[in-house]
């Protein structure tokens, strides 16, 4: 029994607090001066899902920009293709335009050095057909009056096309990686040093060597034998054909090395023409 006096909760004592609050009792009012601790309600933008768009809007969308791309892709192959038809002072400056590219850190006066003249260039705006495969022939045959031509082209595969188009191995002959080097190396020797003869008589000397930039520059690294000689040399370009990865010859892997073989020839072999198809 508890204790006069004592409430049955002093009478506990375990620690526990049994003080219950009156339900009468009035809570006290806040005071608009302070800053309420709950958290402000926030805007009801800032949470609100981004607004989707229609798949029609989206496929519009993505339609236009494919058309922008394949409208400048266009463009550039245009640009590409129109190349040989430039004049012979337009043609000089895109290709010092190419060397500045390749050798940033070259002065002036060293460029200059590495820079093609325009009266190395014979202009060809005056062809009116297309510059495809089937005309060819018939473009060199109005264009290059030399009696040799080396005509340079963007790759292997495209070499043999082109040795097709000119007749075959009666007209042209191609150096190119498929080729065994010293056999190349042999036979460009051998053609610049004079016709082979055949039963006692002289063959005919083939006017057209096929063959990559990458090609001709490792033959005449070790051989001067093709700036032999006082005859004619035209130089003719495959500059119109795209590769597969929209590449022409000038802006292919090989760019750098057809400029310092173009260099090369017109520097050390007299009386050399370059010509673009």
């Amino acid at each position: 029994m508890p204790k006069d006096g004592m409430s049955l909760a002093d009478d506990l004592d375990d620690g526990l607090s049994y003080q219950f609050e009156d339900p009468n009792e009035k809570l006290p009012e806040s005071d608009p001066g302070k800053t309420s601790s709950k958290r402000p309600l926030e805007d009801e933008n800032v949470n609100e899902p981004p607004k989707k768009v229609s798949k029609r809007k989206q496929k519009l969308e993505k339609s236009k920009l494919h058309e922008k791309k394949l409208e400048k892709l266009e463009y550039e192959k245009l640009q590409k293709k129109l190349l040989p038809r430039l004049s012979s002072e337009e043609l000089a400056e895109h290709i010092a335009s190419l060397i500045r590219s390749k050798n940033p850190s070259l002065s002036a006066l060293e460029l200059d050095e590495l820079y093609l003249k325009k009266s190395d260039f014979i202009a060809t705006s005056d062809y009116d057909k297309d510059r495809t495969l089937e005309n060819f022939a018939d473009f060199v045959s109005k264009h290059s009056n030399a009696p040799r031509a080396i005509v340079f082209s963007v790759s292997n595969i495209r070499v043999a096309d082109v040795f097709r188009s000119l007749g075959g191995s009666k007209n042209a002959i191609k150096f190119f990686s498929k080729n065994k080097y010293n056999d190349d190396l042999k036979a460009a020797e051998e053609l610049w040093n004079g016709p082979k003869k055949s039963k006692g008589k002289a063959a005919l000397p083939l006017k057209y060597i096929l063959t990559t930039p990458s090609r001709m520059s490792r033959i005449i690294k070790n051989t001067d034998a093709l700036f032999s000689g006082k005859d004619k040399l035209d130089i003719i370009i495959d500059a119109s054909y795209l590769d597969p990865k929209m590449n022409t010859i000038f802006t292919g892997e090989d760019n750098g090395v057809l400029v310092s073989t173009l260099k090369e020839f017109t520097t050390k072999k007299s009386s050399v023409k370059i010509i673009l198809f």
